[in-house]
């Protein structure tokens, strides 16, 4: 299936708010198809822009402010800062042994070292045939996201990774879904929130490309086809109110 159409499948089955988003990496910056803005914004601006406004953009660490981030995607080595804890304690946690613990719960590729040198953010229903995006984005309700985990738990029964984190989530689970080409959802950070525009009530979940363009829809349409795994959820009305006297339809009423 491609893209565009994969696309326009999925908002339409989940409803979704905001298109969804490819991400590619790249290991060499002169590949990017388009150069970084001429201002620093972080990679969940980059999102934001995409999914919101339906215009991709470029970064590179360079043109990045959020160090957390960048060692999520691998852009950057991770800083001694955030490996160690030491940027959590007094911020998440109370002393640095929870700090180290807290900072080791979130997946970055940085900490391997650089290995990307730049990253290309754009709609999903913009990606053409010179593109090779490795992760899709896309922010869900609780409800959108249980569709989702049905989805890429149809063939193999295998459980959708969370990360409970909820510090750089929408970066890790980038991070996670390059390296492990497994889908992930995660608990949207504070940065996510207040640079990205995030909503109070948006999860988000991330799947390898591949799922995308192959699977991810024809299991959508698959699992809800059962009548139980659908969105919205149609709630059950089958039953007989009781509603206060002053409200309620009198015998002679009826007369």
């Amino acid at each position: 299936m491609n893209p565009k159409e994969a696309s326009e499948k999925i908002v339409k089955i989940l409803h979704l708010e905001t298109e969804p988003v490819a991400v590619q990496v790249y290991k060499d910056r002169k590949d990017l198809p388009r150069h970084p803005q001429n201002i620093q914004q972080n990679f969940c601006q980059l999102v934001s822009i995409a999914r919101y406004q339906g215009r991709g953009n470029s970064g590179v660490a360079e043109s990045m402010i959020c160090a957390f981030g960048a060692a999520c995607l691998g852009l950057i080595k991770t800083p001694e800062v955030i490996e160690s804890g030491n940027a959590a304690l007094g911020i998440y946690t109370a002393n640095p042994e929870a700090s180290k613990k807290f900072m080791s719960n979130v997946f970055r590729i940085g900490d391997q070292g650089k290995k990307y040198d730049a990253v290309m953010v754009k709609p999903l229903a913009e990606v053409n045939e010179t593109d090779k995006p490795q992760a899709v984005i896309m922010y869900v309700n609780p409800a959108q996201a249980m569709r989702l985990i049905h989805s890429c738990t149809y063939d193999n029964g295998e459980k959708v990774t969370a990360d409970t984190v909820a510090e750089g989530a929408m970066c890790s689970c980038v991070g996670f879904a390059i390296e492990k080409q497994k889908p992930t959802v995660g608990f949207p950070c504070a940065g996510d929130r207040i640079f990205g525009g995030t909503q109070n009530h948006e999860l988000v979940f991330v799947v390898p490309y591949s799922m995308v363009t192959d699977t991810l829809v024809d299991h959508l349409e698959k699992t809800a086809a059962g009548g139980f795994s659908v969105f919205p959820v149609p709630p059950y009305m089958y039953w007989t109110p009781s509603m206060p006297p002053s409200y309620t339809i009198q015998p002679e009423y009826l007369k």
